[in-house]
């Protein structure tokens, strides 16, 4: 049976695709342009009230699941307008007393740039070692819900529209207890309600779990066992039956048509530009997969011959955190990929046939070569209309310097400024403080929490305390704010895309159910403009294939579009 609590009322198609190139043309842009403004972000995490420490304590044995780290996610749970922080938490190996463990931390936005922790009263208390946090809608009555994928029982959280939520996984038969990583909302076959997809990693059972060693320089050193050698997990897709009820269809829908995978990171957006939606999933150490909607339910991986499944030169990578966004401004979905150290991160640029790999050209290979990354943010820090990245890095094992290895397991994150589409610029050095100290990072996710029009960051590092990063960029352009409400489509706009044109220049983002690593941002969109006061016109599609149109929104309020209120397409 569900757990309810009750709180006070509160005020494809392969055809599409042909191999895509390897080799690109080269920008050789300089990474030092200057900017009149660097971008600025001040840890606020004490005045704000965020005083979450994540809890996952290293076994000698170096058990793997416990340097995974544990998502966040943005949601306006009460929909008073301000996005409130839910974190996830770590769990003890072997201590079952859910009395003395801690548990993820619910965080309400007091609107004055303050939290307050409402976890308890809002029924939100989880003692599992959690993972993934997906926000989303799923029966459409107008407050999300919240999907926490876990080493162990995943649980789903609705919400009852009084401030609490009610655990209801079993009854809607979500409840599955491999190890689930990353998970999303996303409606795959355009019905108007959400359906889950759930990517799972390895098969580490509690009581027969792999443990490794390795001896180097005549010492050994226990490790996490290398995950293409162990046991994987096929990822799960439930589709909504519309009564609030879930069914497994991986089996019907093309998930097991081939070999099991390990996956950590998964992003829904419509990749192949047909309308409907698709899924992109980051393997470690595998082929990576995207999961092509060819309607009805079913998919194909098109990984390979869309270029995704390996970088350019036929290796797979670790990968771990995604970001999904136009970075180039063609009005294509590109994809951002962090891997393991050595490796590099992965830009893959969307030709519109398939995509390319072009981490060199845009100056993010070099960077994160030294880097071991989870968590990836794609996000406009300064409204110039161009989208800028975001990277939280951190090891997955201690003993490398011991070994004479450069390779420290807490890293300093990386802040990429985007140079108009053409290539990044590492801004790290003058964005701050938080950008000096050497962390572990996991996950990050994005938000305007204090509705300044700046959009800020929230970052989980592994047993360490979360950080929320307020952005203080002096000059920044001005910004569109929009709030999605579909009637035919899903009820949140999960997954609608959005064109504005402003000056001659079309703006492309989407709205996505999940994001970076195990995270899910504000389901608000926050366009920059650049200098313009007045967007010229704004196209919205629909997840069901309907197109209207707004003509002259302003960049002064917050615009809550209606499907079915804009203007028809021609």
């Amino acid at each position: 049976m569900s757990s309810i609590c009750r709180g006070k009322p509160l005020s494809r198609s392969a055809a599409t695709y042909a191999l895509a190139a390897t080799v690109a043309c080269c920008c050789w842009i300089s990474d030092s342009i200057a900017y009149e403004t660097p971008l600025r972000f001040e840890d606020v995490s004490e005045s704000a009230g965020i005083n979450f420490q994540h809890h996952s304590p290293l076994t000698p044995g170096r058990h793997l699941h416990l340097f995974m780290g544990s998502g966040a996610g943005w949601l306006d749970y009460d929909r008073d307008g301000w996005p409130d922080l839910y974190l996830g938490q770590g769990k003890s190996l072997n201590v079952e007393d859910s009395k003395s463990l801690p548990s993820n931390r619910f965080l309400a936005n007091s609107g004055n740039g303050a939290f307050r922790d409402v976890t308890e009263s809002s029924c939100l208390t989880n003692t599992d070692y959690s993972m993934g946090v997906a926000v989303g809608d799923f029966d459409n009555d107008g407050f999300p819900d919240v999907y926490v994928s876990s080493y162990g029982q995943n649980r789903l959280y609705h919400n009852n529209g009084d401030g609490s939520f009610s655990e209801i996984a079993a009854d809607r038969h979500v409840d599955d207890h491999r190890f689930g990583s990353s998970s999303t909302w996303a409606d795959i076959d355009g019905d108007g309600d959400l359906d889950l997809f759930v990517a799972n990693y390895l098969r580490l059972d509690k009581d027969n779990y792999p443990l490794c060693k390795h001896t180097e320089l005549g010492k050994t050193y226990h490790s996490g066992c290398h995950p293409r050698y162990q046991k994987h997990e096929y990822d799960i897709l439930y589709q909504n039956d519309g009564d609030g009820t879930f069914t497994d269809i991986s089996e019907a829908s093309g998930l097991k048509s081939g070999v099991a995978r390990c996956g950590l990171g998964v992003i829904a957006t419509d990749l192949d530009n047909d309308g409907d939606v698709d899924f992109y999933v980051a393997n470690d150490t595998v082929h990576n997969q995207l999961w092509i909607n060819d309607g009805g339910g079913v998919f194909t991986d098109d990984a390979l011959v869309a270029g995704v499944a390996v970088n350019r030169i036929g290796q797979a990578e670790a990968g771990m955190g995604l970001a999904a966004g136009d970075v180039d401004g063609d009005g294509l979905p590109d994809l951002f990929v962090t891997n393991y150290f050595s490796e590099s991160n992965t830009f893959y640029r969307n030709e519109g046939f398939g995509f390319t790999d072009v981490t060199s050209e845009y100056g993010l290979a070099a960077p994160s070569k030294l880097r071991l990354a989870f968590g990836a943010s794609l996000f406009d820090a300064d409204n110039d209309g161009w989208l800028d990245l975001f990277v939280a890095n951190g090891h997955v094992h201690t003993e490398q310097s011991a070994m004479g290895r450069n390779e420290p397991f807490a890293q300093l994150p990386q802040l990429f400024r985007n140079q108009n589409g053409r290539r990044f610029g590492d801004a790290s050095a003058l964005s701050g403080d938080y950008f000096s100290r050497r962390l572990v990072g996991r996950a990050s996710c994005v938000a305007d929490f204090d509705r300044d029009g700046r959009l800020d960051l929230a970052v989980q590092h592994l047993n360490g305390a979360a950080t929320l990063l307020r952005n203080e960029t002096a000059a920044v352009g001005r910004v569109v704010t929009i709030e999605l409400v579909g009637m035919e489509s899903a009820r949140d706009g999960n997954n609608a895309v959005v064109n504005v044109t402003v000056g001659g220049r079309q703006i492309t983002r989407a709205s996505t159910g999940s994001s970076s690593y195990l995270s899910s941002n504000d389901s608000r969109l926050s366009i920059g403009v650049g200098e313009s006061d007045v967007a010229d016109l704004i196209e919205v599609r629909w997840p069901g294939g309907r197109k209207e149109v707004w003509h002259s929104v302003s960049t002064s309020e917050v615009h809550r579009l209606i499907e079915g209120t804009g203007s028809a397409e021609n």
